[in-house]
């Protein structure tokens, strides 16, 4: 009967999409504000109403109705309550569900906001218009080619239960991180198509959506980040990444979106690539709709894809018809959409900026290029030919390096033109601050010169940023009297979109890090031979010496534990370490087994141990032992980004006022406007 319900709403709430999105721009032409208002409420509506359906199929899997053919595919008795509320985005259909409810979360939040005080009222109906469309095809989808609320006419007695490789924290996280991330640049699409239909050629939509582009980006840098430590700790990958299509398809869309954080600010503050950022704006859209298809459609392969359906060609019109109506609407704008002013020097702040987003972008193109290959292999030879972490290594990985290089350059111009002797001084001892480190790991054996170089590298970059904080606090400390640490919270306060933004550049360089220590200094995937009881072997600089494997209780009911014993010993002086304990957990209902690692060591140096076969009961058994150094930097790197994105994020208090002229100039850079 709930489940019933629920899907009764979600039909309810796809005609309210259908109203809002004919009546919003309807009133807006005939300047009535009560059909626009109309619209707007009825677009407010989605939420509830798509929420009515998630508790009514969310009531159909804690009571166990395997009536629901969704329910009986993705739980079981055995399963726990926690993950039976998870098993919402468990598999296509609840996920497509789910999606649709995070995004008229967005349209609501857009739609409840005070539009009078905003000053941007004109934009609503098409604000509206774009987002009930785009929220109302998700609908459609859910509704007549994945509809969740399915029944059988023969319930089984029990449920598959959930995939076991969505049975940990970062899988049941990471999905949601990534819908808010994708929904959530609903929000700037909507503003940028409705500011092209009303022919402003300001920048007002980029004010008025810049903290949901915000939003979107921290739950989609989030959401990569969660799917990384997944796959660490769950796919048995010995890393954080392997460059499977479902972890490229978000990259490419913040590899897009990254850069028109930067870009934007340039229309904001000199008037200038109005016609980029609408152009990033749409290619952002673009590219969640494009991945969207291809791993909901199963045309790629992917450990975390969904099975191949119907709904891959419904995608892929609504792809082509959204970027022609894109496309037309933006070439028939062009003439407003001329910049005020030029680019005066490539030698200038928004001259660094364009090299970043070119580079971001060709970043991007490549990762969509090596992702979709089977697929063109496929169409020109007949052969599906895969490429594979090798390519997007050798070929993405210097774009990358080159990126954290300009992190290092760009806070140092000046907007218009710089000035090479200052910016020169300037780097000065950022640079030395790197020598010394690259001189520091010669001296510890560490002679390979390509991760040299990029350690030195992200040592320069790092002491730059960490420098800019320096000399805002200490600006701040004369102009206001203040203590370092009052004077460097005071600054972040003072200018979040710019401190906030260094915050996210630090994380970016330690994140860095992580991936040069665990790439180039990592031993990965050594498979040993077959060892026998109390047998020893090494890798690295750690001895294993086998103790056995054992049944243990499994941490469900519905699964199978085998784990070895492997006591870790120092291979130079003997001493002991600790144990771990690998395990495979086989699932005899849904026939999967998971190889599940044991990790240990320390936190600059981590030892990754799996077990990958026995015989005889346990007489001799075979490991893959993975030492990663500098992987959890890669963890901290993020949770600094994100640190950063609340700076930027968080309302700021009222602002300063410095009335002493002796101290204006310093004040400039403290944050504070002198009056």
């Amino acid at each position: 009967m709930f489940a019933d319900l629920g899907h009764l709403s979600v039909i309810f709430a796809f005609v309210a999409c259908l109203y809002a999105a004919v009546v919003a721009p309807l009133g807006a032409q005939r300047n009535d504000d009560r059909l626009v208002q109309s619209g707007r409420i009825a677009a407010l509506m989605t939420f509830p109403l798509v929420l009515i359906g998630c508790l009514g199929l969310w009531h159909a899997l804690l009571t166990h109705d395997f009536g629901v053919q969704y329910v009986a595919s993705v739980s079981s008795r055995a399963t726990p309550v926690f993950f039976r509320i998870t098993a919402l985005w468990g598999s296509q259909n609840g996920s497509l569900l789910f999606w649709c409810l995070i995004m008229s979360a967005f349209v609501a939040a857009a739609m409840v906001r005070d539009w009078e005080d905003a000053g941007d009222k004109s934009l609503l109906p098409y604000v509206t218009m774009t987002m009930a469309l785009v929220l109302g095809f998700f609908l459609f989808l859910e509704l007549f080619l994945a509809n969740a609320f399915v029944r059988t006419d023969f319930p089984p007695q029990d449920g598959r239960g959930l995939n076991p490789l969505l049975r940990h924290p970062g899988m049941i996280i990471h999905p949601p991180m990534l819908y808010a991330g994708y929904t959530g640049l609903l929000v700037p699409f909507a503003f940028c198509i409705a500011s092209l239909i009303t022919r402003r050629s300001d920048d007002l939509w980029l004010r008025s959506s810049r903290r949901w582009t915000l939003v979107g980006w921290a739950f989609l840098t989030a959401g990569l980040l969660l799917g990384g430590r997944w796959a660490h700790d769950v796919l048995g990958w010995g890393g954080y990444w392997g460059w499977d299509p479902s972890e490229n398809k978000p990259l490419i869309t913040w590899l897009i979106a990254t850069p028109f954080l930067h870009s934007a600010m340039i229309q904001e503050k000199r008037g200038m690539f109005k016609n980029w950022n609408v152009f990033l704006m749409m290619l952002t859209f673009a590219s969640m709709f494009f991945g969207t298809a291809f791993i909901r459609s199963g045309l790629l392969t992917s450990v975390h894809a969904f099975a191949a359906s119907d709904i891959g060609p419904f995608f892929m019109g609504a792809m082509v018809v959204i970027l022609t109506a894109c496309a037309a609407l933006w070439l028939t704008r062009l003439d407003v959409l001329r910049s005020e002013n030029k680019l005066d020097s490539a030698f200038s702040r928004e001259g660094i900026f364009l090299i970043q987003n070119v580079l971001f972008l060709s970043t991007a193109f490549t990762v969509f290029i090596g992702t979709i290959f089977p697929i063109l292999s496929e169409a020109i030879s007949g052969t599906k030919i895969t490429v594979g972490p090798p390519f997007f290594d050798q070929t993405v990985g210097p774009q990358l390096a080159a990126l954290v290089a300009l992190m290092g350059v760009a806070p140092l111009l000046a907007w218009g033109k710089s000035n090479g002797a200052a910016v020169g001084r300037q780097m000065l001892g950022p640079l030395t601050f790197a020598a010394a480190v690259m001189v520091a790991l010669l001296a510890a054996g560490a002679t390979q010169p390509v991760p040299l170089l990029l350690f030195g590298l992200c040592a320069y970059t790092l002491a730059q940023t960490v420098m800019e904080y320096v000399r805002g606090a200490r600006a701040r400390m004369h102009s206001m009297n203040e203590p370092a640490p009052l004077a460097l919270v005071r600054l972040a306060q003072r200018n979040q979109r710019r401190y906030g933004g260094y915050l996210v550049h630090l994380g970016v360089v330690l994140l860095a890090i992580g991936v040069i220590g665990k790439g180039f200094y990592g031993y990965d995937t050594i498979t040993t031979p077959a060892v026998k009881l109390n047998e020893s072997f090494t890798v690295g600089d750690y001895t294993f010496t086998y103790r056995g494997i054992r049944p243990v209780p499994c941490e469900f009911n519905d699964c199978q534990t085998i784990q070895a014993m492997l006591l870790v010993t120092s291979a130079k002086d003997g001493r002991v370490l600790g144990a771990v304990f690998p395990h495979r957990d086989h699932y005899p209902v849904q026939q999967h087994t998971a190889t599940i690692p044991a990790i240990s060591g320390t936190f600059n140096t981590e030892v990754y141990v799996l077990l990958a076969a026995w015989e005889d009961g346990g007489a001799t058994a075979s490991f893959q032992v993975y030492i990663n150094p500098l992987i959890n930097w890669i963890w901290v790197g993020g949770i600094v980004m994100i640190l950063g994105f609340v700076v930027c994020f968080w309302k700021a208090p009222e602002r300063e006022t410095v009335t002493s002229p002796a101290v204006a100039q310093r004040a400039i850079r403290a944050g504070v406007p002198a009056r």
